[in-house]
C-alpha cells in the first residue's frame, strides 16, 4: 500500500513537472535569440559589423555581397540605413490622457 501511494505521488509531481511547458514550445528558453556563439575568426580581431538580420552568419553575407544588386535582399541592400535607424530611434511625445487629472 505504502508503494502505491509513493507511486502516485511521484507520477504526480512528475506530471506537474512536465506540464510547465507544452511539447510543441520546444526546448529552448523563450526570450533568448538563436544566435550562433562568435566564430574563430573573430577572436583573432575580424570584426566587420554583420547586418542583424542575418544573425551572425558570416558565410551568408558574403554570399549575398557576390549577387548582383538586383538579387539583393532588400535588407542587404539598405543595411546601413536600417543601423542608423536603430542607433537613434524615433521617438514620440505620448498625448495627454483625458482620464487622468493631473
Amino acid at each position: 500500500m505504502e508503494t502505491i501511494f509513493y507511486f502516485a505521488l511521484i507520477l504526480s509531481v512528475a506530471t506537474l513537472c512536465i506540464a510547465q511547458r507544452p511539447s510543441f514550445a520546444g526546448t529552448r528558453p523563450i526570450g533568448y535569440p538563436e544566435i550562433e556563439a562568435p566564430s574563430l575568426a573573430n577572436r583573432f580581431g575580424n570584426d566587420e559589423p554583420l547586418p542583424l538580420e542575418a544573425r551572425g552568419d558570416a558565410d551568408l553575407v558574403n554570399r549575398i555581397s557576390q549577387m548582383p544588386v538586383d538579387k539583393q535582399p532588400f535588407w542587404y541592400i539598405n543595411r546601413m540605413h536600417y543601423d542608423d535607424l536603430r542607433k537613434n530611434p524615433q521617438t514620440w511625445q505620448p498625448n495627454p490622457n483625458s482620464f487622468v487629472n493631473n
